[in-house]
């Protein structure tokens, strides 16, 4: 037997310009099953991929020995843990809420990683490091570790893939109808989590122009979407790399515009640059290289199977 349980569920939104984890809910629900000695088996299901890092908080427990339980979640469903009761006879009793943030707590990031260039092969742009609205703009914390780059283009350019990744979230919504902006939050986007647990998100792709799924993987140099006009005749993609490094829910619920502060960790890659692999210099042009070597670094053995047959299924 089966009972849906009363949940309460808070995603961070991290302040900036382009790294935004909006504050929508991944659909995910936790049921639980009574067996035959009253013990009670609490799992979840989740209808978006992507990994979440889930705090249950229990009180008023009654004939079990419980406490609060942390733990990431990646499937679609699964089992959590187990309350058993202290006397089998009678049931166990229990209030719970439950939280949730998007990502893996302190993962082992690879921080020597070569990431490819989030434009076209032989493509050339120029690069700016943007800086962090919430504290330039609202007093706030900027993020540990903050960088975001901006590329500005003359033209709609494609923006693809730095790595192998999941596709994890996307923002279709909105229509570009402003000509003369400084900043705006109402950008569509792509978030895509790696096998790192580092987090890249790429915001500013015009609507109904984003190439890619919900849950595909996508590969070095995979065509993401095509970059909307952010001023007249400016096109503006700003891309970032992030992970979960606070893992404390005590504060959550306590924090305001004024008082945020990000749980997220920012990274500066390496990018593979017509020079080498090097960290961008900012108001710098780059041109992006991907050569066999870069492209099939994160590869399965299957994959590099099916590439060496045929490489246009990985475009």
């Amino acid at each position: 037997m089966k009972y849906k349980i009363q949940y309460l569920l808070l995603l961070l939104t991290i302040v900036g310009i382009n790294f935004n984890l909006n504050a929508q809910s991944p659909n995910i629900t936790i049921e639980r099953t009574v067996n035959s000695d009253n013990s009670i088996v609490l799992s979840y299901k989740k209808e978006e991929p992507g990994s979440y890092f889930i705090y249950l908080n229990f009180s008023n427990v009654t004939n079990s020995y419980v406490s609060n339980y942390k733990t990431v979640i990646d499937g679609h469903s699964g089992n959590l843990l187990t309350l058993k009761p202290s006397n089998e006879k009678q049931s166990v009793g229990y209030a719970l809420q439950y939280y949730v943030i998007f990502g893996k707590p302190n993962p082992k990031v690879d921080s020597l990683f070569h990431y490819v260039l989030p434009f076209k092969k032989g493509k050339k742009h120029n690069i700016v490091e943007a800086s962090n609205l919430g504290e330039k703009y609202f007093d706030q914390v900027k993020p540990k570790n903050w960088k975001s780059y901006v590329i500005n283009s003359t033209t709609p350019d494609t923006i693809c893939s730095m790595r192998k990744g999941i596709v994890v979230k996307i923002d279709n919504q909105y229509q570009n109808s402003s000509r003369n902006m400084i900043y705006t939050s109402k950008r569509n986007s792509i978030t895509v989590e790696h096998s790192d647990g580092t987090i890249a998100m790429y915001n500013g792709f015009k609507k109904n122009l984003i190439f890619v799924k919900l849950g595909q993987t996508v590969y070095p140099q995979t065509e993401l979407g095509v970059i909307d006009e952010f001023n007249s005749n400016v096109y503006r993609a700003d891309i970032s790399v992030a992970f979960l490094s606070d893992k404390s829910f005590n504060s959550i619920t306590m924090q305001s515009m004024q008082n945020y502060k990000s749980k997220y960790e920012f990274v500066t890659p390496y990018f593979v640059t017509e020079k080498g692999v090097e960290k961008l210099v900012s108001n710098t042009e780059y041109t992006s290289v991907c050569n066999e070597i870069v492209f099939s670094e994160e590869l399965s053995r299957s994959e590099k199977k099916k590439y060496l047959k045929d490489p246009a299924h990985f475009k």
